[in-house]
């Protein structure tokens, strides 16, 4: 799980990963909204070991429970020979509706997988819980700042450069949620890896995690990972 608030660095830290590890089968909703959006349809395989159908999504639709999403929408999709289609206007609520589809197909087989989060819901949480449960090995990538307003800027600099926009009231929101469910995440995971950004042109690895062993890999580290981190694992 590659986890961290919006504008972390999240989608760069994942292809230098990519560059030296097998992560398997990807999903990130953004990439989804996006293809979605440009070509109208994602071909299944690129996500997924073995085809699925109509019935799998509307299974899924069934024990799904997301208010933030109108249902029509949601029955909008069609799945035929592996394709998905969806025949209404793409949006992030959906996007984020499909990826979670296609998590729950993967935590079905045995395949290597891994996605992209903001982690701002205890979902997330539970769904690693969830792949643990079914003896998948899982890494935890997470990467932040010291302060949401870096995140803010940075959004603002990507988006002059074509990339997607989030609010500002989103992204502060969402960058306390996640630093709150980090500790429960590091606890989770069998290796996990926490990075700072706070500075644009370093990206520090501060902690690694390997069973119950932790290193912190740097002589000075940020306020954050005490208050999100280390204080909470000294108070076990």
């Amino acid at each position: 799980m590659f986890a961290g608030p919006n504008g972390s660095g999240k989608s760069t830290l994942i292809e230098d990963i990519k560059k030296h590890y097998n992560v398997g089968y990807f999903v990130n909703a953004d990439i989804i909204e996006k293809q979605l959006n440009t070509q109208g349809f994602i071909n299944c395989e690129e996500y997924l070991p073995t085809p699925i159908t109509q019935y799998d999504w509307e299974s899924f639709q069934l024990n799904a429970e997301n208010k933030q999403i109108d249902k029509q929408k949601l029955q909008s999709i069609v799945i035929t020979d592996n394709i998905l289609v969806l025949n209404t206007p793409i949006d992030s609520y959906i996007a984020a509706s499909i990826a979670n589809f296609f998590r729950q197909i993967l935590l079905c087989t045995e395949s290597t997988f891994s996605f992209e989060t903001v982690m701002s819901h205890s979902s997330k949480v539970d769904f690693l819980k969830n792949v643990k449960k079914q003896a998948f090995k899982t890494y935890l990538y997470f990467v932040t700042t010291q302060d949401p307003k870096i995140n803010i800027e940075r959004i603002g600099l990507r988006v002059t450069k074509g990339g997607h926009n989030v609010l500002e009231k989103k992204v502060i929101e969402r960058y306390y949620r996640s630093m709150d469910l980090l500790f429960e995440a590091f606890m989770i995971a069998d290796r996990a890896f926490i990075f700072d950004t706070t500075f644009s042109d370093k990206r520090s690895l501060l902690i690694e995690k390997k069973g119950t062993e932790m290193k912190i890999l740097q002589d000075v580290i940020p306020e954050w990972t005490h208050h999100y981190l280390i204080e909470k694992i000294e108070n076990i």
